[in-house]
């Protein structure tokens, strides 16, 4: 019976951190953005793009909390 090795990525501590900054980060400002009154086009791309940001790093997470992305110390 063969056994196949797969390598499981890794991420440090030191990068699990500057994520959860970022994501702290696009956190603020959306909700920022969200309490301006004038509506502008360049606010509503802000906000997306925030909102993409975000569902990325989220993503990240998941995998980090299902066990698929290790950490090192």
């Amino acid at each position: 019976m063969k056994y196949a090795t797969v390598k499981v990525p890794t991420i440090t501590m030191d990068e699990l951190t500057k994520l959860q900054k970022d994501y702290v980060f696009f956190e603020d400002m959306l909700k920022t953005i969200e309490r301006k009154k004038k509506k502008t086009p360049g606010n509503g791309f802000a906000k997306m793009k925030c909102k993409e940001h975000m569902a990325a790093l989220e993503m990240t997470f998941d995998a980090i909390d299902q066990g698929k992305v290790l950490i090192n110390d």
